[in-house]
């Protein structure tokens, strides 16, 4: 077990470049799109939104630039979203290889979620950067975005194992999925602050796992402040048994993968 985790270790580095290389392959400027294409949808979003719109949004005693409000969450979640979609289709579309070279199957759905998190994680950078720099936010309590990343990772990483294995035997999951995405994300904090949810629709929108995911980095980025226990405490538990879950049912459909594919 130890050396096959040390083989899979080792194997992710160069085919994780190689997937940020084969995103932008034949492209003019490659690889700098990871920064330039985050750049311009915040350039988009801030003219539509804090210049033409001028939208701001009140939490507790506090008037938010609704630009920042969306941004602190939206990126994230895009990380999320692509990682989630890519690692689900990512047994399925690298099947040619798999009947070919003998490499840890893991490796397929991990791939795209790491990769999925440095291409938004660049323009989450620039958002934070140029955020408190106008706010002068900056804090110790920033550090805490670390773990509610890795959180994320994990949380991510093992929905892309469970959804890459069933879709296999289901090909009609990534469309469910798709669905399933959308669904998830308007039920979530990332739109709207969870004190304009009418109190009916509240519980609903507290058990979304994302819900709890946002509102960590909203407390983090935008208050410099520590996330409420609830949010944190339930978000790690949804998070490790996403992964324990993920990995658990990945190993024990990936010895039929070989049959069906």
């Amino acid at each position: 077990m130890i050396e096959k985790i040390k083989k899979t270790y080792r194997l992710l580095p160069p085919l994780l470049a190689r997937d940020i290389k084969e995103r932008y392959a034949g492209s003019t400027f490659g690889v700098v799109w990871t920064i330039l294409q985050p750049l311009s949808f915040i350039l988009l979003y801030w003219i539509i939104f804090s210049q033409i719109m001028k939208i701001r949004i009140r939490i507790e005693t506090t008037d938010v630039p609704f630009i920042a409000y969306l941004l602190s969450g939206l990126l994230p979640w895009f990380a999320f979203q692509e990682g989630i979609m890519r690692g689900a289709n990512s047994v399925v579309e690298k099947r040619h290889i798999l009947k070919k070279v003998l490499l840890p199957t893991e490796l397929f759905p991990l791939v795209p979620v790491l990769s999925s998190l440095i291409h938004y994680f660049s323009g989450f950078v620039i958002f934070f950067i140029i955020y408190m720099s106008i706010y002068k936010l900056f804090s110790p309590i920033t550090i805490y975005i670390i773990p509610v990343i890795f959180l994320q990772i994990l949380f991510t990483a093992g929905l892309a194992l469970f959804f890459s294995s069933i879709s296999v035997y289901i090909r009609d999951t990534i469309q469910v999925l798709g669905t399933l995405l959308q669904a998830v994300f308007y039920i979530s904090t990332i739109l709207y602050p969870l004190n304009a949810v009418p109190k009916k629709f509240k519980f609903l929108i507290i058990l979304n796992p994302i819900t709890s995911m946002a509102e960590c980095y909203h407390s983090i980025l935008l208050y410099a402040k520590y996330p409420q226990p609830v949010h944190i405490l339930y978000f790690t538990i949804a998070s490790i048994l996403s992964f324990l879950i993920g990995v658990y049912i990945f190993r024990k459909l990936k010895r039929g993968f070989t049959d069906v594919l």
